[in-house]
């Protein structure tokens, strides 16, 4: 590479070029579908209910009229929500339909004639009129906790959609010729509708609060789109920052780590295009990943030629003696980390399983780009000999003085530091045993952002909005008009509703009773199923008779299928799987013969998403700890040392997990990646670390002298990479998600745990149990000078 600088620039280019090209390519992708294999049983069954009963996604609008003494029942504001009922219905792309108090079916009967109206054709005439007609709605069970509260002070408007996220690209396409952007696209194109609706100036004395899957899956893309470019900025800005202050201002500090960064990020984003994965919301931990890892791995080869031009060596001979000391370790490490990801690619979350392969390809693609980019860096310029530093120079600096008082502690205090960490252990394993796991989709976005704000208001005033659906299939035709079936239904829907998260719920059975309840004078003694199967049938043939509609949402065109829907708190997944642990539990103790009975909606796949990420991440932090240990013992040729060295890669993670242990926090989706992100990188700096003590013990035969050197020389590279990293996984901090500024608050914890881990136990267990053999007399010529290495 010396001698053919040009040639590895050139190819470097080529590989840039093409890679932009397929990186410009990609996608955004946060739907279900993003998450779940499509073998996946209970993913396979959420999509046959789709397929059955039409999407179920909705954008979900409450609005209120402080302003206004009878609030959304003032006659003028009935007349603007029932013009943006109509206004959403045929403006927004991809709806099915939009329900509101003003178009929403309200049943009467009269003699033996069921009608059904809706507000907005029989609009009242005075405000005593429309203040009756909120008494009768009030009255209707069906219209609370959905379209109107029990105060009467906030309606909502339902919008149905035709589509959902999880839609072929070719149905989600608002224009066929309008590109990919994620304006043309659901759920983006309709929220940005909606939003533009809800902005004129005709409504803008109404409070309006969007919230639904809608929203939700917007506001995923938007962050995503805008906040992975902004923390992978905020990353090469603070990165750059860095290296020129610990590199002094040398160019090669900073060009060198940021073209290897630049080129794996854009290959990596590449290789993703052309096996097919899209950017989902894991994504947002891969740039400032990658750029750790290909800044860390090109800190150490910069150190080592530093180092070694200082001692008066010719930029060529710096150059091979920096590649034949880093060189091997430098592929260790990437070898380990790429292994440390790639044991997640069993998961049975596709997600997660599809980051392990793209993170472990670009581990590797930054190791390649770092011994051939940062190499030919490294040979720009004369190949004449630098002039020797003196001691004085050298122990000026910070570093030297902070690793000379390191170097003393590990002398004197070996057993001690082994006791402290013994200790700290212990202490976390305490920790450990209060996990557990769990997430909630709502608490991932910091409270300032609105859609957060939004469903939290509407959650505390008309309740939740997340969605349970649970199937009766009976398998023949007009088989669900039974009353026996029909009264098992509201026996699970009367269960379901005792949970404290669910909020409200739909089904065919409300519909019946709400018929019921009319031909009865609307008695509410009278709101109950009718009791016999003709009695069933007629009033459902009345009902369609009389031009009812809502009844497709629930039941099959063939009676042989109706559903129940739970709408739930967006709370905790634990608190969901003790719901669908009541349910499932209700259903065994009430078994109802030859009806099938299933359970999905998003919810359900909420708790299938918990179940998946502590199978895989439990089998992978041992799977990792396997591989990476047997790949150490394999490298240095004994078991001993392999298992020694992994002690200070475990003892990082469990001491952040101890620490989420001891603040009662939940493991969810990111934090679970803790231990298999924080194995991966933080066994890097080990291999350098264990590998310079083994070489400098073989040179000079005594433990505590070859502590003293390889402190000396790879300490300097350990504390630069692990302020970089530090430093890059703070940057989360500027992200909207709650959860992944989380996520880098602790792996920045767990990155300096790390690094204490290398400078302390590493080089006191070294000293301790002496893998490396017994201490022997070295030859003379091997001795280092004291230029080099004395403090």
């Amino acid at each position: 590479m010396y001698h053919h600088k040009a040639v590895v620039f050139l190819c470097a280019l080529t590989l840039i070029g093409g890679g932009v090209y397929f990186a410009s390519q990609v996608r955004t992708d946060n739907s279900l579908d993003a998450y779940f294999d499509s073998a996946d049983l209970s993913y396979n069954a959420y999509t046959n209910y789709q397929f059955d009963f039409g999407s179920d996604e909705v954008a979900y609008i409450l609005y209120s009229v402080p302003s206004r003494e009878n609030g959304p029942f003032e006659l003028e504001i009935m007349d603007r929500i029932l013009t943006l009922t109509e206004a959403l219905e045929y403006e927004v792309p991809f709806v099915a339909e939009v329900t509101s108090l003003t178009n929403a079916e309200f049943i009467s009967a009269e003699d033996d004639f069921l009608e059904i109206h809706e507000l907005g054709l029989d609009m009242p005439q005075d405000q005593a009129a429309m203040l009756k007609r909120r008494e009768a709605m009030l009255a209707k069970p069906a219209y609370r906790g959905s379209l109107l509260d029990d105060a009467a002070q906030h309606g909502a408007i339902i919008v149905e959609m035709t589509v959902s996220a999880n839609d072929s690209l070719d149905d989600i396409r608002l224009d066929a010729d309008g590109g990919d952007a994620l304006s043309n696209l659901y759920p983006q194109a309709s929220k940005n509708k909606i939003v533009e609706i809800l902005n004129r100036p005709e409504y803008e004395d109404i409070e309006f609060r969007l919230t639904g899957d809608v929203a939700m899956n917007s506001a995923y893309n938007e962050i995503i789109t805008s906040e992975a470019m902004l923390v992978t900025g905020l990353t090469f800005a603070l990165v750059s920052l860095i290296a020129l202050v610990c590199f002094r201002g040398q160019l090669l500090g900073l060009l060198g780590p940021l073209s290897v960064v630049i080129l794996g990020l854009i290959l990596t984003v590449a290789f993703m295009v052309l096996v097919g994965y899209k950017l989902g919301m894991l994504f947002m931990i891969a740039p400032t990943l990658l750029t750790a890892i290909g800044v860390a791995q090109s800190v150490h080869l910069i150190t080592e030629f530093n180092l070694l031009r200082t001692r008066g060596l010719s930029r060529q001979e710096a150059v091979q003696k920096t590649l034949e000391h880093v060189a091997m370790p430098c592929l260790l490490a990437a070898l380990t980390t790429a292994v440390g990801f790639l044991v997640m690619a069993g998961s049975s979350l596709r997600g997660l399983a599809e980051l392990a392969v793209y993170i472990s390809v670009g581990v590797l693609l930054t190791f390649i780009g770092s011994i051939t980019l940062m190499v030919c860096y490294m040979c720009l310029g004369k190949n004449d000999q630098s002039r020797r530093n003196d001691v004085s120079e050298d122990s000026s600096h910070f570093l030297y003085k902070i690793l000379s008082r390191v170097v003393d502690i590990n002398l004197k205090h070996k057993h001690l530091i082994i006791a402290a960490f013994a200790a700290s252990i212990a202490i976390a394993g305490i920790g450990i045993s209060k996990l557990h796991i769990g997430f909630n989709f709502l608490e991932e976005f910091k409270p300032e952002v609105k859609f957060r704000q939004d469903t939290e208001y509407t959650q505390t005033h008309m309740g939740g909005v997340l969605n349970f659906v649970i199937i009766y299939d009976a398998g023949e035709a007009d088989a669900i008009k039974n009353a026996r079936t029909l009264a098992h239904l509201e026996a699970l829907q009367a269960e379901a509703e005792r949970s404290d998260l669910v909020q409200k719920s739909y089904s065919l059975v409300d519909i019946l009773k709400d018929i019921n309840q009319s031909f009865h004078g609307d008695d509410p003694e009278y709101y109950r199923l009718p009791e016999s199967d003709d009695l069933i049938a007629q009033y459902l043939l009345m009902y369609e008779i009389s031009g009812g509609e809502e009844l497709d949402d629930y039941v099959s065109g063939d009676y042989s299928r109706t559903t129940l829907e739970l709408r739930v708190d967006m709370s905790g997944s634990e608190r969901i799987a003790k719901l669908l642990q009541n349910v499932e539990a209700h259903l065994v103790s009430s078994p109802l013969e030859g009806i099938e009975i299933e359970i999905t909606g998003v919810g359900m796949l909420w708790v299938k998403m918990a179940k998946y990420i502590a199978q895989s991440q439990i089998q992978g932090y041992t799977l990792a700890f396997i591989i990476i240990a047997s790949i150490l013992c394999l490298a240095f040729r004994s078991v001993k040392v392999g298992l020694l060295a992994m002690i200070p890669n475990l003892l990082p993670v469990v001491l952040a997990l101890g620490v989420v242990g001891w603040q009662g926090d939940h493991l969810d989706y990111f934090r679970m990646l803790l231990a298999t992100v924080a194995i991966g990188i933080a066994v890097d700096d080990t291999v350098h670390t264990a590998s310079r003590l083994r070489k400098e013990f073989l040179r000079l035969g005594n433990y505590e002298a070859a502590v003293r050197t390889s402190l000396m020389s790879v300490g300097r590279a350990l504390v630069i990479t692990t302020t970089i990293l530090t430093c890059s996984f703070l940057v989360y901090l500027a992200s909207s998600m709650e959860v992944l500024a989380a996520f880098g608050i602790l792996l920045a914890m767990t990155m300096i745990v790390a690094l204490l881990a290398d400078l302390f136990l590493l080089p006191a267990l070294v000293m301790v149990f002496q893998p490396f053999g017994p201490e022997h007399e070295p030859e003379l010529m091997d001795k280092p000078t004291p230029l080099a290495y004395t403090s």
